[in-house]
């Protein structure tokens, strides 16, 4: 693996005039410079310290001067740095000359004099230039890509490292967790160029793990998301750039006073989403009315609705669903299976949430009746395990018709119990399970399930006399 962009070989003697402030130099152009352990001294190999530094460098800079010279290196050394210069399609050894001129190197290694090299007498701007030609090709999607990955504040590795085709692989995978991967192919312009958008993908694939790592999601306190995004190189620009996305991957920054900076933006897509509504109204558009509770076409989009104050008159079902997993062709955002976001709805961690909005979404996770467990093999919770009770109240609430015919048996109630531990758990809640168990049969989940079923055969009965009518 090469870690740097170059190495420097140099006589110990040039260091302090020459050497390090070239280092200084090149380091302000964002490279990656090795240097301490190539001072050449006697007895050194020029030969080995070179390969060595090839070993882990893309190039290879060895400042010529009267000093290296004097090392009085034997000829078929430096006959080999002339070959390996020579040597295959691309040329990894940048000489520069420092302190002499071509008759002072054919003196010492004619074939030394007939390689292009830079030359310290021009200044120290012009050899940093000359080096950056060699570094930077230009058009290199590579190195367009690292340098505007660096200039957003993060340190990628330099470009022959395989993290940058990983990258590429990860950014064509097909993944459930989605967090905080924002549809570029949606925000960058279409004449953005191959190196940024690769950096683009590169500063995402950071976001995304540090998530992961962090927990950062719909359960998150607000004024943590914030500082996430701050913290996050590029990903407050890219935001800037498509504001409507924020709204996806955190959807709690929509409440009204939970935006932090951003609440002018989000204030600016509300209102603009308001005014589409009331056009729509006018018009007798029926956008949406499958989803509200009127029947009319809903004031604003569900994706601020929790903005709106009477909730966009969107059912809480709804709600719940754009709230835990995001819209349905967007950005995919849900990180736990249904239950346990019930328990951290029914969990005092929630509770700064406004009370309206914890009861709306409660009562949605209710409605939505997608909370059923059966096995882990059927469940992404990590801390939930198989055991002989496992999907004992699925099937019990499958097995009959109506809430007036179920019995909760001690099976089923372990199963929740456990369940409920394996969310308790996850989400670091600090309620028992067995609380949390008392909250859940308290709030009717059980009864809105078969309220729900009832009202799904009701509606099918309905469509089937249709068709035979």
């Amino acid at each position: 693996m090469m870690l740097y962009d170059a190495f420097i070989s140099y006589a110990s003697e040039d260091r302090a005039g020459f050497v390090r402030p070239l280092v200084e130099a090149l380091k302000k152009e964002r490279l990656e410079i090795w240097y301490d352990e190539f001072s050449l001294k006697p007895g050194d190999s020029l030969n080995g310290s070179i390969n060595h530094g090839l070993a882990k460098s893309r190039y290879g800079i060895v400042i010529l001067s009267p000093a290296f010279f004097r090392k009085r290196w034997p000829e078929w050394e430096l006959n080999g740095l002339v070959q390996r210069h020579l040597s295959g399609s691309k040329q990894v050894i940048i000489p520069v000359w420092h302190q002499l001129g071509s008759k002072e190197v054919a003196a010492v290694s004619p074939p030394l004099a007939d390689m292009v090299a830079v030359n310290t007498a021009s200044g120290l701007t012009a050899v940093v230039t000359g080096i950056l030609k060699r570094l930077r090709p230009e058009g290199s999607t590579l190195i367009i890509a690292r340098d505007f990955v660096l200039s957003k504040g993060a340190e990628p590795p330099v470009v022959t490292d395989d993290w940058w085709l990983d990258i590429i692989e990860e950014s064509n995978a097909i993944e459930q967790d989605r967090r905080w991967r924002l549809p570029l192919w949606s925000v960058l312009p279409p004449d953005t160029s191959r190196g940024e958008r690769l950096g683009w993908l590169a500063l995402q694939q950071g976001w995304h793990l540090a998530a992961v790592e962090q927990h950062i999601n719909q359960t998150t306190r607000p004024e943590r998301v914030l500082q996430f995004i701050a913290e996050q190189p590029g990903l407050e620009d890219l935001i800037r750039m498509a504001p409507r996305h924020l709204l996806d991957v955190a959807p709690q920054l929509v409440i009204r006073g939970f935006g932090g900076r951003f609440e002018p933006l989000i204030e600016e897509i509300y209102q603009k989403s308001v005014r589409e509504g009331a056009a729509r109204l006018a018009r007798n558009d029926s956008y949406g009315t499958a989803v509200t509770t009127d029947g009319k076409t809903p004031p604003c989009d569900d994706s601020v609705a929790l903005r709106h104050p009477t909730f966009g008159n969107q059912e809480a079902a709804s709600l719940a669903c754009e709230f835990v997993q995001g819209p349905g062709m967007g950005t995919g955002v849900k990180v736990y299976e249904a239950i346990d976001y019930i328990a951290w709805f029914l969990s005092s961690e929630s509770n700064w949430l406004p009370p309206a909005h914890k009861e709306i979404l409660t009562q949605g996770m209710k409605e939505w009746t997608v909370w059923l467990w059966f096995d882990e093999h059927f469940d992404r919770n990590p801390k939930f395990e198989r055991r002989a009770d496992s999907g004992a109240l699925a099937r019990q609430l499958m097995a009959v018709g109506t809430f007036r015919a179920f019995r909760l048996t001690a099976a089923a109630k372990r199963d929740l119990l456990h369940r409920l531990e394996a969310s308790r758990q996850l989400l670091g809640l600090p309620e028992s399970a067995a609380v949390l168990r008392q909250r859940f049969l308290g709030a009717g989940f059980i009864e809105e399930y078969f309220a729900r079923q009832s009202k799904r055969k009701q509606r099918r009965k309905k469509a089937e006399s249709r068709k035979r009518s």
